[in-house]
């Protein structure tokens, strides 16, 4: 594992039309999360969570590569990340397919929350007070959106005519978590991982042999995904982290140009990176 912490500063070497973009994407993301992150609130941890299967898919376009973005709990759509995964998407140099799937509704209960008389989205039933002991242990519902994810990048990578060395998966929050987990066995073979703000979902040794570049976007200062929790994922999964220090459960600019550098050398296929490198 390799740990980089920052400040988040002005960084770049871009053009202004490309950053004022980059800024704007982050605001209306940062705006929804503010959303999500007051539903997640009312969350509580209780056995026999319904479980449920990944919705459509939104924000597809013919390519070489595959980025497929899961989103965070309680999220609008997968298709409102659309203008970020483009941005992040920038300047690879291949013609990239975007897929952003919906999580669930069914069974995603929130201590009361809804959205116009529905459960908020999410992928799995989240677990805040499990012990984190070396036990094993798993979020209910985690199984079956593995399952739906898995499902969709070989549909989507049989359609394109890619590997799946082609593909990207990444996600924010629990999305981001749901990422890890697929990339743990299921999904091992990837091009990459890119996990902003997010941590391991479960607990077990079954790792495959294989494991794929992976990079954790952390937050220093997250009150859902507490540190330790991020920097346990990448010891385990052998990835790179990126610690915000004075950032919370919240993006910033400095987070798309890591991220487009870093899955601009997954797509051309680089085994070694410098995390570090001011994108």
């Amino acid at each position: 594992m390799t740990r980089t912490t920052t400040t988040t500063t002005t960084t770049t070497t871009t053009t202004t039309t490309d950053a004022t973009e980059v800024a704007r994407a982050v605001r209306r993301v940062n705006r929804r999360i503010a959303l999500a992150v007051r539903a997640f609130a009312g969350t509580t941890d209780e056995a026999g969570w319904g479980r449920g299967a990944a919705g459509g898919t939104a924000a597809r376009r013919a390519g070489e590569r595959l980025f497929v973005w899961l989103h965070g709990y309680a999220d609008v759509s997968g298709a409102s990340w659309r203008e970020f995964c483009e941005v992040v998407a920038r300047g690879s140099g291949y013609e990239t397919s975007i897929a952003c799937p919906d999580a669930p509704r069914e069974g995603a209960r929130a201590g009361g929350w809804s959205v116009g008389g529905d459960a908020p989205r999410a992928w799995f039933k989240p677990r805040l007070h499990v012990k984190r002991d070396g036990r094993a242990w798993t979020c209910d519902g985690l199984e079956d959106s593995v399952a739906r994810v898995v499902r969709l990048v070989d549909e989507e990578r049989a359609r394109l005519g890619i590997e799946r060395g082609d593909v990207v998966l990444g996600g924010f929050s629990q999305g981001a978590c749901l990422a890890l987990a697929c990339a743990k066995r299921e999904l091992s073979d990837v091009g990459g991982v890119l996990a902003v703000r997010g941590y391991l979902p479960n607990r077990s040794h079954e790792f495959s042999d294989i494991k794929p570049k992976t990079l954790i976007l952390a937050g220093g200062n997250d009150p859902l995904v507490p540190l330790e929790w991020s920097l346990h994922a990448a010891t385990m999964t052998g990835g790179d982290v990126v610690v915000r220090e004075n950032l919370g459960h919240d993006l910033c600019v400095e987070d798309v140009f890591h991220a487009r550098l870093w899955i601009h050398r997954r797509f051309r296929g680089q085994k070694t990176d410098d995390v570090a490198a001011s994108p």
